[in-house]
């Protein structure tokens, strides 16, 4: 009795190696082309900030109040903010704003070693 169960062992064992084996060498069979490519997702990091660093421009200026310093000092807490999020982040941005009497006036330059990304644009103050 003793024989046939040292032979389970031994058939198990040996069945066990020929499959891992097997998957072994069709692993190195699998082409390339068969695995995702997640490299575009990667890349999307600076974009997606700078467009929400934009947007949060935008809607700073709707939300602040008609009086001029405290729209400025609102620009200027954001200002700090976004600069060192973005050095954080291991990007170098510029975020200039002029207030003018009816719209504010955002100079925004974001440099990565992938990219460089530049907007000009103006939002009109709310009445």
């Amino acid at each position: 009795m003793l024989n046939l169960s040292n032979k389970k062992a031994q058939f198990f064992i040996l069945t066990t190696v020929v499959i891992v084996g097997v998957f072994y060498t069709l692993s190195k069979y699998i082409n390339p082309y068969a695995f995702l490519d997640t490299s575009k997702a990667a890349t999307g990091g600076e974009t997606f900030f700078f467009d929400n660093v934009k947007e949060k421009a935008i809607k700073t200026v709707k939300i602040s109040p008609r009086d001029d310093g405290n729209l400025t000092d609102n620009l200027q807490e954001y200002k700090e903010f976004v600069e060192k999020m973005a050095s954080d982040n291991g990007y170098n941005f510029n975020f200039d704003y002029e207030v003018l009497p009816n719209t504010v006036k955002f100079d925004m330059i974001l440099t990565s070693e992938r990219m460089a990304l530049k907007a000009n644009f103006t939002e009109n103050r709310p009445s």
